[in-house]
């Protein structure tokens, strides 16, 4: 029989956040208030309570989540959800997470091991005390193991090390075999002349086309093989010079798919030798990268940089075990074997081999041939914990600089501002230092000729602080110019989010912007695109009635991606058209590798996407077959456009609707397990603004419907000048819990893009909290 819950289930399995409770492991009562929005403020006499109080309190809310996370990052995945959990786990038991994490563990200081053990000792008492358990146990028939101290640094990465340059790197080194290295080359052509760059803010990069033919021709060449293996977000600082108060403004939103529970965990603490207010990875201590203490303030983008490298590997078996060359040597190659435990099925036996370059995440050492990943993140003994404490601590922007010092992964761009007016922009992490081919393809390992030579230097990693053009704007666009002395990445966003940020900023008028100036920006739904796209096609001759009914619509927009117009939908679905005709033309039959859920392949789309979009300002024809010129796609792409539209939304084509095809879907991981369980589990969906090139993100699927796959997944405004006015909204809530009141309770307001105040002041926290508990010592 089949598990089932009820509502009933639900609302039983809701944690006591109310009474008073005593633990042998504090030395100092903790006062826990929650928010109307079940936000937790955590008071403490200490250190080392606050973090104990800290896991606790998220075990409260998100011990599922945490554990969730927990089994992915150590490949156990399928021991939950059976078959179609088991490639990840493969990968992800190649890759060594949980061993990695133990490593990291022992390298961190005293004092970041201090904070680590806190917190999971906190985790514990939950789970020892707890009378009741999140309702996914119940669907499971499990129970939740102890939580080592390990964990914490194994979720964390399971969250970051592998959102990184890998699966697009492997899918670049197969399409060269599959199309040609020529025809790579020419879509590849690295970032647009005249495209704005991070550093210094408002500059544009005037370096020349990268090259990689040579490099393509040598993948197709050496990763033939490869046909047999199955394989954004934005952040802004503006000058004191700008605003009311004379001191600096920070906002942001990163970017990601929209995970059930919501990826990030909104969390306030404090204590005496620190406060620090923002957001968290349930299961790992602090805030980490949206959030500010008493002094600093820092939110955080994906900073592009390209640190996972591909190796291809050459194997053989000899009476000493297997070897891998290097050099013209054969060196021993560490093999071991794990297993998989299968909900409902059979145990699944694998092989890892690992080289010094990684362990092997593709291909066969059996049969002499593998793929490995060099990634810092899966270097062993970084002191990455240490900076994640030292941050929190820091009391200006040098300072959180110098905290940063220790960081690994992913390398992150941070819009920064603190309380003595200093305000730009910092990019962390550690990058790799080797050469350009790295980055166009997997490399033969065997050569010696591709190793890491060491990381960019800390002190040489870019930087803005307290630019002249009294802003700093990072929205994944390229970093720095051509001229920087070390490669860092190959591929980054185009800059359309970046300009219309900028183009807001530079339309403040000095000494006046606010906080509410700043939630315009995040309410910028133009997208330079869609002006490009909509005057093409309006000038093209319609087709028939309805094609010219939809340049009526069309001509009467302002290229706003809002969710209650027509217009988003006619450019939207006919921009999909021809992007899919572009995609075939250029890739042929391995077009199919660029559909929905294709590991990679969104990076190479968007690649598709701005190369024609350049042809389409240029006026160049020649990036279609012969026969077939622009006037006559755009014809066929409004006519295509407007008659699916019509047979999914209707023959009036003013109440079309974006948001009516523009949605989020948000679904719980046991949904497709439990798939009866679904209407319990899976949050509310809303209709959705923006798409992937405005500021309001809102990235979607290829095809109909446009299920929001990138978004916001929290909204932030910090005011160094009165923490009380900062801001924020996730999209979704605070628990992880289905059935508690604040699983999605900040749904619609994230959708209509609201905020809800980041309270801050104890007073103000003590007399509104909707509940409060205290954790005393015995």
């Amino acid at each position: 029989m089949s598990p089932s819950i009820s509502r009933s289930d639900l609302d039983a399995a809701l944690p006591d956040v109310t009474s008073t409770l005593r633990f042998p492991d504090l030395s100092g009562p903790v006062e826990v208030f929650r928010d109307e929005w079940g936000i937790p403020h955590i008071k403490a006499e200490s250190e080392r309570d606050l973090f104990f109080a800290q896991g606790f309190v998220t075990a409260q809310d998100r011990l599922w989540h945490m554990d969730a996370d927990r089994h992915r990052a150590l490949g156990r995945w399928s021991e939950w959800v059976g078959e179609s959990g088991v490639n990840r786990d493969r990968l992800l038991r190649s890759a060594g997470m949980g061993r990695i994490a133990k490593l990291d563990y022992e390298a961190a200081s005293p004092e970041a091991k201090a904070m680590v053990d806190a917190y999971a000792a906190g985790v514990n008492a939950y789970v020892d005390t707890a009378d009741v358990l999140p309702v996914e146990y119940t669907l499971l028939d499990e129970r939740p193991e102890p939580w080592e101290n390990w964990h914490c640094l194994t979720v964390y990465k399971m969250r970051n090390t592998l959102l990184g340059t890998f699966e697009a790197k492997l899918l670049r080194t197969r399409l060269a075999g599959l199309i040609g290295p020529e025809k790579l080359a020419d879509l590849i052509t690295g970032y647009p002349q005249g495209a704005l760059l991070t550093v210094p803010p408002g500059a544009v990069y005037e370096g020349p086309p990268v090259d990689g033919l040579d490099d393509l021709i040598k993948a197709a060449s050496e990763a033939n093989w490869l046909n047999e293996t199955d394989a954004g977000s934005n952040g802004w600082a503006i000058s004191g010079d700008l605003t009311a108060s004379g001191l600096p403004l920070v906002g942001g939103d990163s970017h990601r798919a929209l995970d059930t529970p919501s990826v990030y965990y909104q969390i306030h603490l404090s204590c005496p030798e620190f406060t620090v207010i923002g957001h968290s990875v349930p299961g790992f201590p602090g805030a980490l990268h949206f959030c500010h203490n008493e002094y600093v303030a820092w939110g955080m983008t994906h900073g592009g940089a390209d640190t996972q490298d591909l190796f291809l590997e050459r194997f053989r078996e000899s009476g000493a075990g297997r070897e891998y060359e290097f050099k013209g040597e054969w060196r021993p190659a560490e093999v071991w074997r794990e297993t998989l435990k299968v909900r409902g099925g059979q145990d699944v036996e694998i092989e890892v081999t690992s080289t010094h370059h990684g362990p092997v995440i593709a291909g066969d050492p059996a049969e002499g041939r593998g793929v490995t990943i060099g990634d810092p993140g899966l270097d062993p003994g970084m002191k990455w914990v240490d900076s994640a404490r030292d941050a929190m601590q820091a009391k200006s922007v040098p300072e959180l600089h110098e905290a940063f010092s220790e960081w690994v992964d992913r390398v992150n761009n941070y819009a920064v501002a603190d309380v003595h007016g200093n305000f730009g922009y910092l990019h962390e992490g550690k990058i790799p230092i080797r050469g350009e081919s790295n980055g166009w393809r997997a490399v033969p390992g065997w050569s010696g000729e591709h190793e890491w030579q060491g990381y960019i230097p800390h002190s040489e990693l870019p930087n803005a602080i307290n630019p002249p053009e009294g802003y700093a704007v990072t929205c994944n666009q390229r970093v720095v110019g051509h001229e920087y002395p070390y490669f860092v990445g190959l591929y980054f966003s185009a800059p359309h989010r970046a300009e219309r940020i900028i183009t807001r900023i530079k339309e403040m008028t000095p000494r006046s912007a606010t906080v509410d100036d700043m939630a315009r920006i995040h309410a910028e739904r133009i997208s330079n695109p869609a002006n490009l796209v909509k005057d093409a096609l309006c000038a093209v001759e319609p087709r028939d009635d309805a094609s010219k009914a939809a340049q009526v619509v069309l001509r009467a927009w302002d290229g706003s991606m809002d969710r209650e117009q027509a217009a988003p939908c006619v450019y939207a679905v006919a921009r999909s058209f021809i992007t899919e005709w572009q995609t075939e033309h250029v890739f042929g039959d391995s077009a199919r590798l660029f559909d929905d859920g294709v590991a990679g392949a969104d990076a190479h789309r968007r690649l598709v996407v701005q190369a024609w979009l350049k042809a389409l300002e240029n006026g160049d024809d020649g990036v279609w077959p012969d026969g077939h010129d622009w006037p006559g796609i755009l014809a066929a792409a409004l006519q295509k456009a407007v008659a699916v539209l019509t047979e999914r939304l209707g023959a009036d084509m003013p109440s079309w609707k974006w948001g009516d095809i523009h949605f989020t879907a948000p679904v719980h991981p046991l949904s497709e397990v439990f798939p009866k369980m679904a209407e319990l589990l899976d949050p509310p969906s809303v209709p959705a603004h923006g798409d992937g090139d405005t500021p309001l993100a809102g990235s979607h699927l290829l095809k109909l419907p446009y299920t929001v796959t990138g978004l916001s997944v929290n909204r932030y405004i910090f005011d160094p000048s009165d923490w009380t006015n900062s801001r924020w909204i996730t999209p979704l809530g605070s628990s992880g819990n289905p059935g508690s009141p604040h699983y999605a309770d900040q749904a619609e307001m994230w959708s209509n893009v609201e905020y809800i105040p980041q309270l801050w002041d104890w007073d103000e926290i003590a007399d509104r909290a909707a509940t409060k508990q205290r954790l005393e010592p015995v």
